[in-house]
């Protein structure tokens, strides 16, 4: 069986899970349709695919063509269109998680999928790590779950704290620590830049728990993540140097990635980890 999958946000990360679908780097699936506010983006890509996906003016146009959709435009996009593509009985794959950092909407999101037969895929992004902190969260005794994100200053532009802020990152000259708080706080904050802190949260203790730490450095070239989590089952450290994606350096190229392997382990019969 073909499992028919509706692309929301035709970006940097839409166009590499569209790709990887449309040259059989997913078997079993096929890309049916795409969705974006940009028209002229969304057609671009539609056009530059051999598999020729619908081009949906709707997020019902979408959800009425496919099985699954793969979320990729941003925050906004989640507030936006999240709880109607899982009241459609369609699921969902959520790449701008950092959205549910406000509960009222990580508290819709999670009921729509308890009250229907859809399901809800997150995944691990430009992390590494999950496994074992889901895994130790077992024990409901994990103590401390912190995540540092090390990025150059370029890859922090743009992001609301920085600007409400007025911060120049190009005075920047030596490694400095911009932001220190909660999940919840960070990924309002840095929407384009730490999803992947609400990710961890929700394997972990919660968002308003997990403490995380932004680094601007100008001796950085990569994305850098670390995360820390201590607990019965032991002490968790992970480490990823990620290579920002070369048309933009918000992001991972990792980020698309773990979406192309999610989409795998849906669709094979094999499952490595958790």
């Amino acid at each position: 069986m073909v499992l028919e999958i509706g692309l929301i946000g035709c970006g940097t990360i839409g166009t590499e899970i569209a790709k990887a679908i449309d040259t059989d780097r997913v078997p079993d699936t096929k890309l049916g349709a795409v969705f974006d506010v940009n028209h002229a983006k969304m057609e671009s890509l539609a056009d530059s695919l051999a598999g020729t996906p619908a081009v949906v003016d709707s997020v019902s146009g979408l959800t009425a063509e496919v099985d699954l959709v793969v979320e990729a435009a941003g925050q906004t996009a989640v507030q936006n269109v999240a709880v109607d593509v899982l009241k459609a009985n369609t699921d969902l794959m959520l790449m701008s998680v950092g959205a549910l950092a406000d509960a009222e909407l990580r508290t819709a999101v999670l009921d729509a999928v308890d009250a229907r037969s859809s399901r809800l895929y997150v995944p691990s992004g430009a992390i590494a790590g999950l496994d074992a902190v889901k895994a130790a969260a077992l024990a409901d005794e994990l103590s401390s779950v912190s995540l540092t994100t090390r990025k150059p200053p370029s890859g922090l532009e743009g992001a609301p704290y920085i600007e409400t802020n007025d911060i120049d990152l190009s005075d920047f000259d030596e490694s400095t620590v911009v932001f220190e708080g909660p999940a919840t706080e960070a990924a309002k904050a840095f929407p384009s830049n730490v999803n992947v802190a609400i990710s961890l949260s929700l394997a972990g203790i919660g968002p308003d728990e997990t403490e995380v730490t932004i680094v601007a450095d100008p001796d950085e070239e990569n994305n850098v993540h670390r995360i820390q989590a201590t607990g019965s089952a032991g002490r968790i450290e992970t480490t990823v140097r990620n290579v920002p994606s070369p048309t933009n350096p918000k992001t991972s190229y990792l980020a698309a990635l773990s979406a192309i392997e999610k989409l795998r382990g849906i669709t094979t019969p094999t499952s490595t980890g958790t």
